[in-house]
């Protein structure tokens, strides 16, 4: 309870020391944006920059990522720059969509799989899954596998919804990083030449997914995170 009381000091005290915005052309463009009811139009600057191959910082169930638009190869090399993922690294970018029936287009799943995904999503997993024909050969790791995610986040749905195809994403923030609180308008600084929109929805507390490998029919467990790892 002490470090829940701790997080949410922390979160008011940023909220409360922020200072105006003030687009700078030399900056990434910020947009603020309310998470749990966000507006088109708000979010619609971020759809400009996905479709022209631009990647965005934004926020998400498990704290601020970056993403691009699937279709744009130039996003995707971006973002495995920003990710440190050389292209034979182990670890396959992951993809964000709003139906679990799209993980079917993009991922191969068997009956026991399925039953597994249908259950625990829309939540806070990442279901790691061989890759089928129609993801792109640069986000698929070595073993041709492609990660998952249907959030239960408002601003994610919408924005995949504006965009019209999945969104590649990635946590600005490493799962074995030390987590400190994430605040957007430091993102807009320290990302300036690499992001060209910042989707700011206030300060958050980084809460990594559960990620689960899907394959074979089997289950295997890579990370214990937000969501609750299944029997």
């Amino acid at each position: 309870m002490d470090s829940v009381r701790i997080v949410v000091g922390q979160i008011a005290a940023a909220v409360a020391s922020r200072p105006a915005l003030r687009h700078n052309p030399r900056l990434s463009m910020d947009i603020r944006v309310e998470i749990e009811r966000p507006a088109p139009r708000h979010l619609q600057p971020a759809i400009d920059a996905l479709c022209k191959g631009g990647v965005i910082i934004y926020p998400t169930d498990t704290g601020y990522a970056f993403g691009c638009a699937l279709s744009s190869l130039k996003g995707i090399a971006r973002l495995r720059k920003l990710k440190g993922y050389h292209d034979k690294h182990p670890k396959p970018l992951t993809m964000l969509v709003n139906e679990i029936a799209a993980l079917g287009r993009y991922g191969h799943m068997g009956n026991r799989v399925f039953r597994v995904v249908r259950r625990l999503l829309p939540g806070p997993y990442t279901m790691v899954l061989s890759a089928t024909n129609d993801v792109p050969r640069q986000m698929k790791n070595r073993w041709h596998e492609v990660g998952m995610r249907v959030p239960d986040h408002a601003v994610c749905t919408m924005l995949v919804d504006l965009l019209g195809e999945p969104l590649l994403t990635g946590s600005v923030t490493s799962a074995d990083a030390e987590f400190e609180l994430e605040e957007p308008q430091m993102y807009s600084q320290r990302y300036a030449r690499d992001v060209q929109v910042v989707v700011d929805g206030g300060p958050l507390w980084p809460e990594p997914s559960t990620v689960l490998k899907l394959v074979d029919d089997q289950i295997e467990v890579l990370r214990e995170g937000q969501g609750e790892v299944p029997e």
